[in-house]
Order: structure tokens, then sequence, then C-alpha cells
């Protein structure tokens, strides 16, 4: 939503809003995101995905939904991409967290055209049309592997920067997303699982289990050959202190009764740390609890089976 609001101050934007309420809202009032970004626009505002077909040609398709709903979002973008000329396929950029978000949907959709964006701000939705920025930490990135789209790219960057969201393209994406990936899993579990904002955690005994995640984190990617440099961890601690307001959505899906993100999170770190080598017991120990909560999740949402009479 807030990336709708700030796109469409300078360009078409349309909007996949399933909930009917939720759509009326939009269509009638438009969409606004406040705090520390202040935007205000109208998109257009389609129930699903398959409809997209009918506002092309789009120049991106960007994937903003939570990582969990990766495989449905590909299961119906899939025909509408079939359904054009491959000439004429739009851009697909994936704003989700976690280390392979960006590679999952192009296998999915068996599609080359997928940038991957790293947005460094947090949004709250604070009604039907509207989200509250708490964290914004500027400047965004956005790029692929390699540089085989780099000319689309630095368009790209260049329309996000004019409409409020300053963003850099890069030629390799992959450094940029694993600093927010193992960021990102240290911390938000954490305060999941302690039912914290940043600065609480920060300020408790758990501060010790991030510490031991982001050090874990780093010694998976440089493992893997992924290069951050010798300060990212003091780096990480910097963006940490100046999230402390900043409550992670985990914390809304565990009180909310919703499916996490710690597949994505820290499960992605486990399973790079193993084909590595590399010991990440406190990532283990972390998805294992994250994993008892989606467990619960999952249990409740099976049909009670009659008792025989």
């Amino acid at each position: 939503m807030s990336l709708a609001a700030m796109l469409g101050r300078t360009a078409e934007v349309t909007i996949v809003v399933r909930n009917p309420t939720k759509a009326e809202r939009i269509t009638s009032a438009g969409v606004a995101v406040h705090g520390l970004m202040q935007a205000m626009a109208h998109p257009t505002v389609v129930p699903s995905i398959a409809a997209l077909a009918e506002t092309m040609p789009l120049t991106a398709i960007f994937v903003a939904t939570k990582t969990t709903a990766i495989d449905q979002v590909a299961r119906e973008l899939g025909p509408v991409l079939d359904s054009i000329p491959v000439e004429e396929h739009p851009f697909v950029i994936s704003f989700q967290n976690g280390i392979e978000p960006g590679r999952d949907l192009g296998e999915r959709l068996h599609e080359p055209r997928i940038l991957r964006m790293v947005l460094n701000y947090g949004a709250t939705s604070v009604d039907d049309n509207a989200a509250v920025v708490m964290l914004n930490m500027p400047p965004h990135y956005i790029g692929g592997p390699d540089a085989t789209h780099r000319k689309f790219v630095s368009t790209l960057a260049a329309l996000l920067t004019a409409c409020g969201l300053p963003t850099k393209p890069v030629e390799n994406i992959e450094p940029v997303v694993w600093a927010k990936g193992v960021l990102n899993a240290a911390m938000n579990p954490v305060a999941a699982l302690t039912d914290s904002s940043v600065g609480e955690v920060l300020d408790s005994p758990a501060r010790e289990i991030v510490s031991r995640l982001i050090d874990e984190g780093l010694s998976v990617a440089r493992a893997d050959g992924i290069k951050l440099g010798p300060d990212m961890a003091a780096h990480m601690w910097a963006i940490l202190d100046n999230a402390r307001p900043h409550t992670p959505s985990m914390v809304g899906d565990i009180r909310g009764g919703r499916p996490s993100e710690v597949g994505q999170l820290n499960r992605q770190i486990i399973e790079h740390a193993r084909r590595t080598g590399v010991p990440s017991p406190s990532h283990e120990v972390v998805a294992a609890l994250i994993d008892s909560f989606d467990w619960r999740v999952f249990r409740s949402q099976q049909p009670v089976a009659e008792t025989p009479a």
C-alpha cells in the first residue's frame, strides 16, 4: 500500500486488492502513507492477479506480498505472463524479505526478467487504505544477480527516487539482499518470540541472542562467497539502534495467528549453513521456536474430525 501511494504520485499504478471492503475504500478515497514519509495517490484497483491481464501493457509488476504467499502469487501470475508475447513481459520485482524470494519467483515463473528490491523502511497498515512509516533509512536498492538488465534497473531507480524513495541501482543485488536477510533473521524472530519492538529487544537480555544470530549469519554469508565488508556487524547494530521504534511484521504475524516468514529468513540461512559446513545453532533453535507457532496456526486451520457415534 505504501509503495502504491509513493509511486502513484508520478506514475500510473494498478494495485491488486482481494478484500472487497478495502478495494471499495481505496477506489473511493485512494491510498495514503503517513509518518516518516508522506504521500497519497488514487491507483486503479483490480480484484485479482488474473485481472492484471486486462491492464496490459505493464512496465513492471511489484510483488509486495508476504514471502509465505510466493507460491500462490506465482501460480496466479504465471498464466498472466504466458498470455502475452515474451518480448512484452513486464519486469517482476520482488520486495520480499529473505535471501531466496527473487530466485524462487524466477524459478516458479520461468521468467528471466526478475529483479530484487531491498527497502530500508518499515510500514504498518493502520486502515484499509493507509499505512504509517515508522522506519526510513535510505538509500534503497534495486538490481538483479548481474548487469543483464542494467539499463532498465537504472531507469526504474530514477523513477523510484523521483517518487520519494531514494534508490540506488546495483549490478549485483546479492550482497545487499544478504545483508538485510541476515539482519532481519537476527531481529524479527526474537522480537516475535518476546512480543517486543526493536528497542525493547535491544534493551533486554534477548540482545545476546540477536548478537549470536548476526555473527552466525555473517559467517554463513562469508562461507557462501558473499562479500559484505569487515564492518558489516557494526553497521547492522547501528541500523538496529536507529530502528528502535519499529515493530517487525513478524510480531504482528504471531499476535494475529498468521504463518510467519521464518522459512524465508532463518531457514534459508540454515540451508546455506548446511551446504557450506558452517554451524548455525542459534538460528536452528529460533527457527524451531517460531515453527512451533506456525504449527499451532496450521493445526487450528485443520478441520476437526467427527467422532463416530
